[in-house]
This record gives structure tokens, C-alpha cells and sequence, in this order.
């Protein structure tokens, strides 16, 4: 039976680090395994109407990133991989409120059988992000960060609540990657 792991975190929480890990440990493993990161196929998309960036892109209007989540996950289904990992986060921060990483209409054609929160504390989560130089961020209080990781919490539930799939939480201790994505490998029985 083939597997679709969605990995998710807020940003700065060493997603990509741990990510990037983890697939190098697959390759070692020999395991049939294909990547997706969801933003990047949804800009794919999105720069067809003459988006810039991701940061423009998670300002258009919520009809338009509706289309966009349900374009790129029909890219992702098709795969034939015996293992579908898609690098995404649970909930986007828009000007008008949090948007689902990956609604209902996502879910349906994604059907994951696993869900994974990166999460980190936000005081390192915030360090991260400042010290971030390929991205426009703004600084954000404490209380903001601690709001955006319960939000990813509750996201990844409902998600598992409406699919069925397995959710872990994974905590990317400072300096602890390499053991953040051995955790993966393990809960994903690989």
C-alpha cells in the first residue's frame, strides 16, 4: 500500500533542514519516495496569472488560493510512488485570517494516510525567522508565534479527524534535526 505523508510547520520552525534530512535517509534506505512542496506547486500556478512571489501569493483573494490548493494537489495525486511526501504547512496567515493548508477539497484528492506538525519552541521559532534573509517577515510577538503553532495543532486534527490519518506531533529540538527526522522515518515504519 502506498503512503502520503504530509509534513507540516509554521515558518522558522526548521522544516526544510529536517526535511532535507530525511529524504537523504530514504535515498540511503532505498524507499520509492517522491517530494512535493505544496507552495511551490501552487506558485507554479499561481505565477501563470502573474504572481510574484510567495508572499504575494498568500495575499490574493481566498478564491484564488482555493483554485490554486486544488490544482497542485491533483499534480501530487497522480504519482504512482509507493511513498508521497508533500512539504506544506497546515494553515496560511492571510490579511483576512488563517487559510487551510489543506481544506476538505484538498483532502479528498490528497487522501493522506499520515500527518506530521513540525513544531519547535517559538522563542527559537523567532530567532530563526529573524535571522531568515531570503524572506520579507515581519516581526511578530511571542504570543503571535505560540498562536500560530495551536493553530497548526488544531488544523492538523481536523485534518486527521476528516481523513483518517494517522497525526504526530515532532518536536525539532535546537541543533537536533538529523533526530527530528529519524522520528519521521520511524512513525512513517519505514
Amino acid at each position: 500500500m502506498s503512503k502520503l505523508a504530509i509534513i507540516g510547520g509554521i515558518a522558522g520552525v526548521g522544516k526544510t533542514t529536517v526535511l532535507n534530512i530525511f529524504y537523504e535517509k530514504l535515498k540511503a534506505k532505498n524507499v520509492d519516495f517522491e517530494t512535493f512542496v505544496y507552495g511551490t506547486l501552487m506558485l507554479e500556478e499561481a505565477q501563470k496569472i502573474g504572481v510574484k512571489d510567495r508572499d504575494e501569493m498568500r495575499n490574493l483573494p481566498y478564491e484564488k488560493q482555493f483554485e490554486l490548493q486544488k490544482l497542485a494537489a491533483k499534480r501530487i495525486a497522480s504519482s504512482k510512488s509507493s511513498l508521497k511526501v508533500v512539504d506544506t504547512h497546515f494553515h496560511i496567515p492571510t490579511p483576512f485570517g488563517y487559510l487551510p493548508g489543506i481544506p476538505m477539497h484538498v483532502a479528498k484528492i490528497l487522501k493522506p494516510t499520515h500527518l506530521f506538525l513540525i513544531t519547535a519552541p517559538a522563542e527559537i521559532i523567532i530567532k530563526r525567522r529573524l535571522n531568515d534573509p531570503t524572506r520579507k517577515r515581519e516581526i511578530i510577538p511571542l504570543e503571535k508565534v505560540e498562536e500560530e503553532i495551536e493553530y497548526s495543532r488544531m488544523y492538523m486534527i481536523s485534518l486527521s479527524n476528516i481523513t483518517g490519518a494517522l497525526a504526530s506531533e515532532v518536536v525539532n529540538e535546537e541543533g537536533k534535526p538529523e533526530a527530528t527526522a529519524e522520528e519521521l522515518i520511524k512513525r512513517l515504519e519505514l
